[in-house]
């Protein structure tokens, strides 16, 4: 009401009677304008009374002026608050809604962690169990492992207790063989002797014989037909001498061969003892072994003149492994022989062959290393080869490979009279 009383838009009737509705605040111009306004100038009172009007409304236009404008600033003021509530609003409407996506990040977030931890505390226990059972197993496992060591064990030396025996046995054997051996020898040394004394007088009845009949020849140079059956029968008697030498002569080649294959006998003999005795304790079990052949152009001449087998020491592959063997021929062996060396690598019966998978098949390398002054330039000679066998009990055809002896002369491969031969199982 107060407002409606001071506003200068407020509609008010026109004092001079024109009937027109004029604002409040333009009422000064309207009377100044007013058609009516000549008709009333007459009349003092009526002017006087205008006047006090108008200088009334004059007051009321400046005050509501000055009202007008402190409402407008405060309009102002308050929109300009009502804006920065709106931008704070919006500002607190944004951060609501980033809040709440926030949460829910952290929900989703929560809601995966708990289904990860709950994930996590199930593989754990499983986890917990799977291990419990494991080494409950692993118990069992190294118990039934050191009942089978005992066993191993037991069995181990059962059999160290047979070979022991076998060894004596061997030993004794090999005694006994050695000392018929030496019976034989002296045996074949006499008869040797024998017939080269009965030769000797062979030789001497033969030349006796000659010079009879040569002063036979010079006596009856005369009878041409006892010359000629002379001469006959001292043809027929020579063939007869030679015959007999020559019969004397392979008798020795035999004898000397017998020899030497009983010597070659006896070798093998103390060798399988000395295998015999190896088997049981394999030293080396690394797969690795290096044979340097002393002599070669010694044992080469053998070869060639009584087929002589070179054997490595006994080795294995891994510990408690196949025992192997490598067997040369250095004059080689069949169509072979004469111009290469051959060579085989043997899987022999050995004390855990009842433990090992068979059948056994072994991959191997035999190096010739070459002895090269400078180690930089060596270059030596690689065969590769494959090793099988069916069992333990099945008698192994040897697989052998040839080695040219011209490579072998070649390069720094013999020196000192000397070879080395390196073999490397590679599985």
């Amino acid at each position: 009401m107060e407002h409606l009383i001071h506003c200068g838009q407020v509609l008010e009737e026109c004092p001079n009677g024109c009937q027109a509705f004029i604002p409040r605040i333009r009422m000064r111009s309207h009377l100044k304008e007013c058609p009516r306004n000549q008709h009333h100038l007459g009349s003092e009172q009526r002017t006087s009374v205008s006047m006090d009007r108008l200088d009334r409304l004059d007051r009321l236009d400046r005050q509501s002026d000055q009202r007008l404008l402190v409402i407008e600033q405060d309009v102002a003021t308050i929109r300009s608050v009502l804006n920065e509530e709106i931008r704070q609003r919006l500002h607190l409407i944004t951060d609501v809604g980033n809040i709440r996506k926030q949460n829910q990040v952290v929900e989703d977030w929560t809601r995966e962690t708990e289904k990860a931890i709950d994930d996590l505390r199930c593989q754990t226990e499983q986890e917990t169990s799977r291990k419990a059972f494991a080494i409950e197993q692993n118990q069992l496992d190294v118990q039934y492992c050191c009942d089978i060591t005992q066993s191993l064990k037991e069995q181990v030396q059962s059999r160290l207790d047979e070979a022991q025996k076998l060894v004596n046995q061997l030993s004794a054997d090999v005694t006994c063989h050695q000392n018929q051996l030496n019976d034989n020898i002296l045996k074949l040394e006499e008869l040797i002797f024998e017939n080269e004394r009965l030769n000797r007088e062979k030789f001497f009845q033969i030349e006796e014989f000659l010079q009879q009949i040569n002063e036979d020849i010079k006596t009856k140079l005369g009878n041409s037909d006892y010359v000629t059956s002379k001469q006959a029968t001292l043809d027929y008697e020579v063939k007869n001498v030679k015959n007999i030498v020559c019969e004397t002569e392979e008798r020795c080649d035999k004898l000397d061969r017998a020899l030497h294959q009983t010597l070659q006998n006896i070798s093998d003999l103390e060798t399988q003892m000395a295998m015999q005795q190896r088997i049981a304790s394999v030293q080396n079990i690394r797969g690795h072994l290096i044979w340097r052949i002393k002599d070669y152009s010694k044992k080469l001449e053998e070869s060639k003149q009584y087929d002589t087998i070179l054997h490595s020491a006994m080795f294995s592959n891994k510990a408690f492994g196949y025992a192997l063997r490598l067997d040369i021929y250095l004059n080689g062996k069949g169509t072979w022989k004469g111009r290469n060396m051959i060579a085989c690598l043997n899987v022999l019966s050995g004390e855990y062959d009842p433990l090992l998978a068979w059948p056994c098949r072994l991959q191997a390398e035999i190096i010739i290393r070459d002895q090269c002054s400078n180690a930089a330039d060596a270059e030596d000679y690689v065969k590769t080869i494959f090793v099988r066998k069916k069992s333990d009990d099945f008698i192994q055809s040897n697989q052998y490979f040839h080695i040219p002896h011209k490579v072998i002369t070649s390069r720094s491969y013999l020196r000192n009279d000397s070879m080395f031969i390196e073999v490397r199982v590679l599985k």
